[in-house]
């Protein structure tokens, strides 16, 4: 075997241009399969991280009517207008002591006009708890975060983000200064940059944290809040999330209508992965045109090294060789063939793929089993079209081959 492989490089070597257009084709097609999976799969992992797990697989707990994520589907139902009874800190406690849960935050999202003298702002509205930065990183650009003075003491700070920043402080002052949000002074203690600005995802809004203590100065004490798990992984979110609103519900009183309530994500991930695959099929039966067409060939040059090398086959023969030995010579050399070949598309997919992810913001994803199918699949194309060249050599009788001219 050892022999027919370094003939096989021998002849592959002599015949360097020749070589390199036979295997041009199998060459396009394992670049194309290995490019193709890697973009979607990793389109998949973002889509999923992003959609479902918010980024940072963080999951929200929602106050919804009991069918909203029942039999109608993964978002049917009605929206409940009835704010969620105040959570009890011992149920905070419990949910955080829960396997795969690495924290827990409840915050409340609105929106109001927000000023600064004769400038304006329309801002969404965070009024989040000590926990949140925890869940959601943000970047300080001036200033500080929340202290726990600050929550305990009642203290009228804000956080706003460069948006907000520009449309109320164009003149770029901004620390320390006051904004009125619904006729209520806040003082801004500090300016943050969003964490997600190089996500595919990410849209700047003008943004402004307030702390939750101070939150009913704006909407009442029973503004609806919204509450966010993080589990230790994306396979975890829907079960964290599930144990969070189980627990929750304990708490709820028996004529409540409205209960705690995750969406279907696990639904959610088999349709994109359904999508997906349906995808990377088409797209794969296409890339594999190019195989069809390397194997051809391969095929073709074979036949054509068969016809060049037949007194060499002659010769073999006359010295004794058996039919297996030309067979297992001919078809080793079209397997090394294909396999370079093979090689050095999937080199060449995997630098495709990165440089499209790169130039398009895409994320990047190495899928092993694709390689590993590709390049065995790129030997099984050596084989399946090198099996009738190679019969055709050992069937040659020593007298004609020798005549051969």
């Amino acid at each position: 075997m050892l022999e027919n492989i370094r003939i096989s490089f021998q002849s592959i070597w002599g015949h360097k241009l020749r070589s390199s257009l036979t295997m041009l084709g199998v060459i396009i097609g394992i670049a194309a399969v290995i490019a193709i999976f890697a973009i979607i799969q990793g389109r998949s992992e973002d889509l999923k991280s992003n959609l479902i797990g918010m980024g940072n697989n963080t999951i929200n707990v929602v106050f919804e009517e009991e069918d909203m994520y029942g039999e109608e589907g993964m978002w049917g139902g009605e929206m409940s207008n009835r704010s969620a009874p105040p959570i009890k800190q011992e149920a905070i406690e419990e949910i955080l002591t829960y396997p795969n849960v690495n924290g827990m935050s409840i915050y409340y999202e609105g929106w109001q006009e927000a000023y600064h003298l004769i400038n304006v702002t329309h801002p969404r509205l965070l009024g989040i708890d000590e926990r949140y930065f925890d869940l959601f990183p943000t970047t300080m650009v001036e200033g500080r975060e929340f202290t726990e003075s600050d929550f305990a003491s009642y203290n009228q700070v804000a956080l706003i983000n460069e948006v907000a920043m520009s449309e109320l402080f164009p003149e770029g002052d901004a620390l320390h200064q006051t904004i009125d949000i619904g006729g209520i002074p806040f003082k801004v203690v500090g300016i943050f940059s969003d964490a997600i600005e190089d996500s595919d995802w990410y849209y700047p809004e003008s943004t402004i944290y307030l702390p939750t203590t101070i939150w009913p100065l704006l909407n009442g004490f029973d503004a609806p809040m919204q509450v966010a798990v993080q589990a230790s992984s994306s396979e975890t979110i829907q079960e964290v999330g599930t144990m969070a609103a189980d627990r929750l519900n304990m708490d709820l009183p028996p004529y409540e209508t409205a209960i705690y309530q995750v969406a279907d994500f696990e639904r959610m991930m088999e349709e994109i992965s359904q999508y997906d695959q349906a995808f990377a099929f088409i797209l794969g039966g296409i890339a594999s045109i190019s195989l069809l067409v390397g194997g051809i060939g391969v095929m073709n040059i074979m036949l054509v090294s068969v016809t060049e090398r037949t007194r060499e086959i002659g010769i073999k023969k006359a010295l004794g060789a058996k039919r297996y030995v030309i067979l297992a010579q001919f078809l080793t050399e079209s397997v090394v063939l294909t396999s370079i070949g093979g090689i050095i598309g999937i080199l060449s997919g995997l630098g495709i793929a990165k440089a499209i992810s790169v130039f398009a913001n895409m994320p990047y994803f190495v899928s092993v089993p694709a390689i590993i199918g590709s390049f065995i699949f790129s030997m099984l194309i050596g084989i399946i079209f090198g099996i009738l060249p190679s019969i055709k050599a050992s069937k040659l009788q020593p007298v004609e081959a020798l005549r051969y001219e």
